[in-house]
């Protein structure tokens, strides 16, 4: 397994009319027997991971029966989100399980935020070279 993966920042015209260049990070997102590819944000200031709407109903997702989350703040706070945990993909790492913010909002993208997916990834954001490195941090067994 390759526990480091650079990759290069994107523009990425669909969520950010501005034409700058963003860590989108290329993953797959799975529940049961559904599967999404998608890019997603690497957001350091993002506490939640988010996750839009429309790829929570192709996930397979039912809206009325995820628990409901309040006291969000951000894009997440500002819509209606719910609870969902999806299978996190990247490349040939292992599977990360993760909770997202899945909110109401179809114009927002997949986001990684600082609660879960940061535990698991250390992250190098070089700007000046328009790219992101991202190193998988093994867990340590707990007996």
């Amino acid at each position: 397994m390759i526990d480091r993966l650079v990759f290069p920042y994107i523009i990425n015209r669909q969520y950010a009319t501005d034409g700058r260049a963003r860590p989108f990070l290329p993953v797959s997102l799975r529940t049961g027997h559904h599967s999404v590819q998608s890019l997603a944000l690497v957001d350091s200031g993002a506490d939640m991971n988010v996750m839009p709407y429309d790829v929570g109903i192709e996930l397979g997702g039912i809206w009325d029966e995820q628990q409901e989350i309040v006291g969000l703040s951000g894009i997440a706070g500002q819509v209606e989100s719910r609870a969902i945990v999806v299978a996190l993909a990247i490349g040939n790492w292992p599977i990360i399980n993760m909770g997202f913010a899945w909110t109401r909002e179809a114009d927002v993208p997949v986001i990684l935020g600082q609660i879960s997916f940061f535990s698991h990834v250390n992250i190098c954001f070089m700007r000046s070279s328009q790219q992101f490195e991202l190193e998988y941090v093994r867990q340590a067994n707990k007996d």
